[in-house]
């Protein structure tokens, strides 16, 4: 990492631009995902679709149009945050998100397991189901995410780690 550049993502004053977005590594981002989160059982149709791009498009325009969202609201002032609905083996929710990042790649990855924002009644005889869904979704986010560092994409622990060993050694 360039010793100018800040640990914070872009700021208001300096729009989000994924135009750069390799779609490649895009791709070998969703690959991965998806040799983990359903290992023993074939895509759903649904998810098959989601993966049928258009070839040639810049990535801003893939980004921008289903099968992708928009993972934060338009104009929040946060980095435009970009989701694709993968799901998983138990849960149809769980997304691969992308949002810019300066970092080399000029992006990050990340899982978003999607399980959060539902509150069951603590007395519900559902609780105990829904707390394992959130487990599992959780070791899936987990083992998706090392499994990126892995392979050199960008996740927000390897940019901690660049920075740290750049502070420490004195090129930040």
């Amino acid at each position: 990492m360039p010793k100018d550049q800040p640990m914070e993502p872009h700021g208001p004053a300096d729009p989000p631009d994924l135009q750069a977005l390799r779609i490649d590594l895009l791709r070998q981002a969703v690959e991965i995902y998806l040799s983990l989160a359903y290992p023993s059982t074939g895509l759903p149709d649904v998810v098959r679709r989601r993966l049928e791009w258009t070839p040639g498009l810049d990535p801003m325009t893939l980004l921008s149009n289903p099968p992708f969202e928009r993972a934060n609201r338009a104009g929040s002032g946060k980095n435009m945050i970009f989701a694709l609905r993968l799901g998983n083996y138990r849960y149809p929710h769980m997304k691969l998100q992308v949002q810019p990042w300066p970092n080399a790649a000029g992006f990050l990855l990340s899982v978003n397991t999607h399980d959060q924002v539902l509150a069951l009644d603590p007395n519900s005889p559902d609780l105990e189901a829904f707390r394992e869904l959130q487990a599992e979704n959780q070791r899936l986010k987990e083992a998706i995410e090392q499994a990126w560092d892995q392979a050199g994409l960008p996740i927000f622990l390897r940019y901690l780690r660049e920075y740290i060993e750049n502070r420490s050694s004195g090129e930040v």
